[in-house]
């Protein structure tokens, strides 16, 4: 049953069969459902998404801005204290030969310069430079690694020369000092004055990546975060490519900062490649120095919300649902299936084939009138063959009883012949043979026999006609063994015998007619072969149309003889006849291989 419905399934699968349109229904039904709603769900999501992100972002930004303003202030602390301070001054303009005195000038400078904030800062960098090229380094640990002249030529020193009183700051690639040799750092430079003049500067240096530690932890998803300097000039940002001169996106990024010179807080959105870029901008306050924000909405909410995951998920739910869907829609048209393709198999079954009766309300009454209308036929067709078949042996009946007179009278003329010639024996012998054709043919009403009883029947007739006409003809008998109880129609070989001893070997001819039969796998091969005269294709044709001769056995003929073979076994056998002039005939007979049934 397995098997069955396997096959029943695998036949369905085709592009108009009703299962395949249903699931391709079912199938697009649930993709684009599950696309529109997917889409609807994203698209309002995002949009939600993106005026909430906006809002925290300014929250997050006012969280910068808090820590940043409170490192810029300790740093303008710090630098003020050290520039105001009289004993930096006197370091920076001292001069004096006395040891101890400048040992006292340098303890004095130190205390000063130890007693601001700068001990909370591990990571900033405090370094002293005069003009008379006097130096002090906060840190012991560190040291200068580059000349004291070169660093007063920094472009950062050059800003604050021109902005005394000022905190200045600059980004620079590489730092002066032993820990921060060849790292990007954040200088601040404020100018050391004395009754006017310039002579020194302050420098508080820090990493670019400690920087970035004010803010690193609140980037999120596609986000990047730059800060500027009081000349609009990247001094620390996420993203390097801000740092590269000309970029086009900072660019972008100078161009909104001019929107926003006047507005404390600025918003707006841009389109670019497709997507959609928010920026947020916002000025420190008490400071020059701005901190811009840009958040690609579309990949920070893919990444916030793990979107491929979730389409994963979502798709994975879908093929859920199509199996199921699939497994249903299957339940549902199975039936049918079957239905059909039992109607498809009846022609090799025979009207054999009963569907099962399930399924909705519809395919079952379908089925139970399929089942009840094959009910019907069988009996119809059981009717039609019991009437054929008892026709069929009247017919036989008949026509073992149209023995030809002829026949019979030249029969027991030779027999009389032989008596009078005092040929006994052989008298004997005809009158036994003609005796048992009699019996096994009119007598017996079996419409099968054994291949025995055949041959004994055909070992009877050749007798007759030996005697009749003469030893001329002799005919010889090839039979598989196991082919003796296999079963044939009555008189099915006597009529070829018969049209070969008339046809085959006139005007007293020798020859020889060999009859074979034997088991080729389910067949039973039978084969008659003389070495007669032959015949062409025309008087093959025409002996087949006129066959019936007062001289044969019976009415029993060739054509007889194919026709009911045919109604007996159907397709199932073949006679075929082939004959060439002067070469011979040869007559194939294949019928089912069966052996008859004992009662």
């Amino acid at each position: 049953m397995e098997t069955e419905d396997l096959e029943i399934r695998m036949k369905s699968l085709h592009f108009n069969s009703l299962f395949f349109k249903l699931s391709a229904c079912v199938l697009a039904g649930v993709m684009i459902l599950a696309v529109g709603l997917s889409y609807m769900n994203i698209h309002s999501s995002q949009r939600i998404f993106s005026d909430m992100f906006s809002d925290s972002q300014e929250k997050i930004f006012g969280q910068i801005e808090e820590r940043f303003y409170r490192f810029y202030n300790d740093l303008a602390e710090i630098s003020q204290e050290v520039a105001g301070g009289s004993a930096v001054k006197d370091y920076l303009t001292a001069e004096t030969a006395d040891p101890v005195m400048e040992q006292g000038i340098v303890y004095q400078m130190q205390q000063q310069v130890a007693d601001t904030k700068i001990q909370k800062y591990d990571n900033v960098t405090l370094l002293l430079a005069g003009i008379n090229e006097r130096s002090y380094m906060y840190r012991r640990t560190d040291l200068i690694r580059m000349k004291l002249s070169d660093i007063l030529a920094y472009p950062v020193t050059a800003k604050a020369r021109e902005n005394p009183g000022r905190l200045v700051c600059k980004y620079m690639e590489t730092g002066f000092t032993t820990t921060m040799e060849k790292q990007p750092v954040v200088t601040f430079c404020r100018a050391i004055a004395d009754h006017g003049r310039t002579i020194g500067y302050i420098y508080l240096v820090l990493k670019e990546s400690e920087m970035r530690n004010f803010y690193d932890y609140f980037l999120a998803g596609k986000s990047d975060i730059v800060v500027f300097n009081q000349e609009n000039e990247v001094i620390s940002t996420n993203n390097e490519r801000y740092f590269l001169p000309g970029d086009e996106q900072l660019s972008h990024l100078l161009d909104i900062m001019a929107k926003a010179e006047k507005s404390r807080i600025y918003r707006t959105r841009r389109q670019e490649d497709g997507e959609q870029i928010n920026y947020l901008v916002q000025q420190f306050r008490n400071t020059d120095f701005v901190i811009v924000g840009t958040v690609n909405v579309q990949r920070t909410f893919y990444e916030a919300y793990n979107l491929t995951k979730n389409i994963v998920t979502a798709m994975a739910a879908a093929g859920g649902i199509i199996v199921l869907v699939f497994v249903f829609v299957r339940r549902q048209t199975l039936p049918v299936n079957r239905l059909v393709s039992s109607m498809r198999e009846q022609k090799r079954q025979d009207f054999g084939g009963y569907v099962k009766v399930e399924g909705t309300d519809e395919i079952r009454e379908l089925s139970q009138t399929y089942n009840e209308m094959i009910q019907d036929l069988n009996r119809h067709i059981k009717k039609v063959v019991e009437t054929e078949k008892a026709k069929r042996t009247v017919e036989l009946h008949a026509l073992q009883m149209q023995i030809s007179p002829h026949y019979i009278y030249n029969t027991l003329a030779s027999i009389k012949w032989l008596i009078m010639q005092g040929n006994s024996r052989n008298s004997v012998e005809t009158i036994d043979a003609f005796i048992a054709l009699l019996r096994n043919t009119v007598s017996n009403a079996d419409e099968f026999i054994t291949v025995r009883q055949e041959e004994e029947n055909l070992r009877s007739y050749v007798k007759i006609n030996q005697t009749r006409y003469g030893g001329k003809v002799h005919v010889e008998f090839y039979i598989e063994e196991q082919c003796m109880e296999a079963e044939v129609p009555k008189l099915s070989l006597q009529p070829f015998i018969e049209n070969a001893f008339f046809h085959a070997f006139p005007n007293e001819r020798y020859g020889t007619i060999n009859v074979l039969i034997q088991r080729l796998d389910k067949q039973l091969h039978i084969e008659i072969a003389d070495d007669g005269i032959g015949m062409t294709k025309e008087r093959l044709d025409s002996m087949l149309s006129n066959e019936r001769k007062k001289e044969h056995f019976t009415g029993i003929g060739i054509k007889n003889i194919d026709e009911r073979l045919k109604l007996i076994y159907g397709s199932s056998c073949r006679v075929q006849i082939d004959s060439q002039k002067d070469c011979g005939t040869t007559v194939c007979i294949e019928i089912p291989f069966s052996v008859k049934k004992i009662p």
